[in-house]
């Protein structure tokens, strides 16, 4: 009964750290999780297979266990559950924010109407549900506007739209992701992003880690990775600290974290979202630490249990670079030179999520990729082209025959979303493809088009892929791998246009698909 408790929501990766600065501390770990194959379900002293959103059974689970347990807080990172822990909080006398500021911090629409109400710099917007007629609605916004579920996470359900054409669409596809049947509609931010990471420490705030953000794949908002420390401008770090600041201060986060999402606008800082809680995306659990000595979520977990933080300096002034690796659709038949990427100087961790039998899609949010690189390195560059470098050399290969591959690869080559691997409008040689589509349960002996030289398209031989491998370098590896030459004639040769279409749409798994599957059916 003497031992600290603390109860942790959520048991999965991005929770590690909270279990394993649990057991440096020798505090005993209560994790709760609707999964009942969490991955941390193991390092947890006790577990409670209960859905996060389930707050009643929640709080009943706990006030069972303070008969037996010397339960001090309840905490969370990188999950969407931060009202459930003030829940709990408040219903068991924790330490706590109230959990009417929890709905703020939670609620896309509450969050922008506090904000509205202190004068905090954000776009226009509404809310919109079903019953509503949307044009109606935001007819006093500008395009392009972005709809969003009010109470998602990861990019659930975010989209972009450009026209009203688009908007019922979208707003549908919103709905869907939220728990209340609601969305939020705003105007579109331009501008570079930025993740911010502080605790608030007696009504103090405290900033603890300032990121890069790196979102791409419109009208989708993908982040492939985040580089911290920023490198902007001092002054413009200044101000997004003063607005945030501010932005803190009217949610009334008076004890605990705070994570924002914050935009340099071209009509200012504004605000993206801030939420009660430790970002997820491996930024409070390894990029901060890794690039300063400070273990932020231990920190955290000490608030949460009414205590003062032990070491919130810096002892360290690395860069941490953390990016993504994604596929084109299909099922993952293996994936290849996991350990010879790890092995790479500053590369820290691959985290995998998708594995082998697995089907994978290209990512509409940010829970749809295939793993993680976190590299460390003592400058901005080395820890940069690590991270780009290890991500560029694995290799997930997919199934033959799959249909959803053949889809992806035969849609044209300047579709929007999901976008073709690598651009052609500099390889004037194919031309003659903007009207051609292949047919993958055909063989074709088609005219060779010669691999252009460096001399004539080394614009379009360097430009990369997502995984920041360039064409030229992709080339080098097909024909090395399968020992092409080019007097090699079997009929799916390197240089028919169909192998060409497969492999500018998707990249070198698209060519080696393409490959194989010639290979397999012939």
């Amino acid at each position: 009964m003497n031992q600290t408790a603390i109860m942790i929501l959520g048991a999965g990766i991005m929770q590690l750290p909270a279990f394993e600065a649990a057991k440096k501390n020798n505090w005993y770990t209560i994790a709760a999780d609707g999964n009942p194959e969490a991955p941390c379900r193991s390092r947890a002293d006790q577990f409670l297979n209960i859905d996060l959103k389930d707050r009643v059974g929640l709080v009943e689970a706990a006030e069972e266990l303070m008969t037996t347990r010397n339960i001090q807080g309840v905490f969370t990172c990188g999950t969407d559950f931060s009202a459930s822990v003030a829940w709990i909080a408040e219903k068991l006398n924790l330490p706590g924010i109230p959990y009417q500021t929890a709905l703020d911090c939670t609620d896309k629409y509450r969050m922008r109407m506090k904000f509205k109400e202190q004068n905090i710099p954000i776009p226009a917007f509404c809310e919109l549900s079903a019953e509503l007629d949307p044009h109606k609605e935001t007819k006093h916004l500008l395009y392009p506007l972005v709809v969003k579920p009010v109470d998602n996470m990861g990019g659930r359900g975010v989209i972009t739209v450009d026209t009203p054409e688009n908007l019922e669409k979208a707003l549908s596809e919103a709905i869907k992701f939220s728990r209340t049947n609601r969305a939020i509609v705003e105007e579109f931010m331009d501008g570079p992003e930025f993740s911010i990471d502080s605790l608030v420490v007696d009504g103090e705030l405290v900033i603890c880690g300032f990121a890069d953000r790196h979102i791409y794949y419109p009208p989708c908002f993908i982040e492939m990775g985040h580089t911290l420390p920023s490198n902007i401008e001092k002054s413009e770090e200044e101000e997004i600290y003063r607005v945030f600041k501010n932005a803190v201060k009217a949610l009334n986060i008076t004890t605990g974290a705070a994570k924002g999402d914050i935009k340099l606008t071209s009509r200012g800082v504004m605000i993206g979202e801030i939420a009660a809680r430790l970002s997820g995306g491996y930024m409070s659990g390894w990029t901060f630490p890794y690039a300063s000595g400070v273990s932020l979520v231990e920190e955290g977990m000490r608030l949460s249990m009414g205590l003062k933080p032990v070491n919130l300096k810096a002892t360290e002034s690395n860069t941490s670079s953390e990016r993504a690796f994604i596929s084109i659709p299909g099922r993952i038949q293996d994936i290849h030179y996991l350990e010879e990427a790890h092995a790479l100087d500053y590369v820290k961790d691959i985290f995998l999520i998708s594995d082998k039998g697995d089907r994978v899609q290209f990512p509409l949010n940010n829970v749809m990729k295939c793993g993680n690189v976190i590299a460390v390195g003592p400058d901005r560059a080395s820890a940069v082209n690590a991270s780009a470098k290890a991500v560029s050399m694995i290799r997930i290969s997919l199934e033959s025959g799959d249909a959803e591959t053949q889809e992806f690869l035969s849609m044209p080559l300047e579709t929007q979303f999901p976008p073709s691997a690598y651009l052609r409008e500099s390889w004037k040689e194919l031309e003659n493809l903007k009207a051609f589509k292949p047919d993958f349960s055909m063989q074709y002996k088609e005219s060779p088009i010669p691999v252009p030289q460096k001399a004539q398209g080394l614009d379009f031989l360097s430009q990369k892929d997502w995984n920041c491998l360039s064409l030229e370098e992709a080339l080098e590896e097909i024909i090395k791998t399968k020992n092409l030459t080019k007097t090699s004639e079997p009929l799916w040769t390197l240089y028919a246009l169909h192998f060409w279409y497969a492999f500018i749409r998707g990249g070198i798994q698209g060519g080696l698909w393409y490959i194989n599957q010639n290979n397999e059916v012939h």
